[in-house]
C-alpha cells in the first residue's frame, strides 16, 4: 500500500523563481551538485498554503549541509 508522505517547508516563497533563486543564492547550493525539484505546497496547514519550496534529494544534500537551509529527502 501506497504511503502519503506531507513535508513541512523549513521556509516557503510566493512564486517559483522565487524558490529557484533562493536555491541559487545559497552558497552551499552553489558548491553542490545535488539534485532538487521545486513543489508547491498543498497540505494540511494553512500557514504555507500556495506557497512554492525546494526540495533536495540524497545523502549528498546532507554531506554538503542543504539541510540547514532547505528541506531533504533521502
Amino acid at each position: 500500500m501506497a504511503f502519503m508522505m506531507v513535508i513541512e517547508p523549513v521556509k516557503s516563497y510566493k512564486t517559483a523563481a522565487n524558490a529557484l533563486m533562493a536555491v541559487e543564492k545559497c552558497s552551499a547550493a552553489k558548491e553542490s551538485k545535488c539534485r532538487f525539484f521545486i513543489t508547491e505546497y498543498m497540505g494540511p496547514t494553512e500557514k504555507h498554503q500556495g506557497r512554492f519550496f525546494p526540495v533536495f534529494v540524497g545523502m549528498a544534500a546532507i554531506e554538503d549541509g542543504l539541510h540547514h537551509h532547505f528541506n531533504v529527502i533521502g
